[in-house]
């Protein structure tokens, strides 16, 4: 039984997505960290790390009773997020401070990489629409994030191109199609990759030597 995971920008469809694959094929949903976890006064650097791990152990559990399980949100997100914006957020937490956390805990089995991939996209004209249209949720960093888009992508075609078919990209037309793609290629079994070094150790070092600002702007 697979567990995976659901990217792309904010109103792209990853919740919606997520929702409609765990009420129509006895998934388990497990939705980004704000969601669950509200953040303590005190926060210190390692508490959104730490979320990650919960999630984590909430999917392995999960398993046992579910056909799937979908992740909302990448639990690999502080090391692509920060790079994006030059490791300058949250206190400008370094990549090796990222990856000294990660690292421990991929050996001790207490996270893993999904065992696929799922990119959702759309044009920053349909996200503005999606965005006006859903007056629901507030989307504060809406703005912030559209400036991921690009080095998003390339991060994760990255990582296919390391274990390819790892990642699926996804034009995100409707939620019909993105829970019909989704179920035509999800994997059968959990795959090897899972506590994989090695791809952790090529996504620092793709991370080390490609600046984020090389992808700004690159629309092809």
């Amino acid at each position: 039984m697979p567990v995976i995971n659901i990217e792309g920008a904010s109103a792209v469809g990853k919740t919606t997505t997520s929702s409609m694959l765990a009420s129509r094929y006895n998934a388990f949903h497990i939705p980004e960290v704000n969601s669950w976890w509200q953040r303590p006064e005190d926060e210190y650097p390692e508490w959104f790390f730490e979320r990650q791990l919960d999630r984590w152990s909430i999917a392995q559990e999960k398993l046992q009773k579910h056909h799937f399980v979908v992740i909302d949100i990448d639990l690999f997100q502080p090391f692509w997020y920060n790079w994006a914006f030059d490791f300058t957020l949250f206190g400008g937490q370094s990549l090796d401070f990222v990856a000294e956390f990660y690292r421990k805990q991929i050996r001790a089995q207490k996270i893993g990489f999904s065992d696929k991939y799922y990119l959702l996209s759309a044009t920053e004209t349909e996200l503005r629409k999606r965005k006006a249209g859903d007056l629901g949720r507030r989307r504060g960093g809406f703005e912030m994030n559209l400036k991921f888009i690009e080095p998003q992508r390339h991060y994760f075609q990255a990582l296919n191109a390391f274990i390819p078919g790892l990642v699926c990209f996804i034009e995100s037309v409707s939620i019909e199609s993105n829970v019909k793609k989704i179920i035509e290629t999800i994997p059968s079994r959990s795959q090897e990759h899972t506590y994989s070094m090695e791809l952790f150790e090529f996504m620092v070092k793709w991370l080390r030597e490609h600046p984020a600002k090389e992808f700004s702007g690159d629309s092809t």
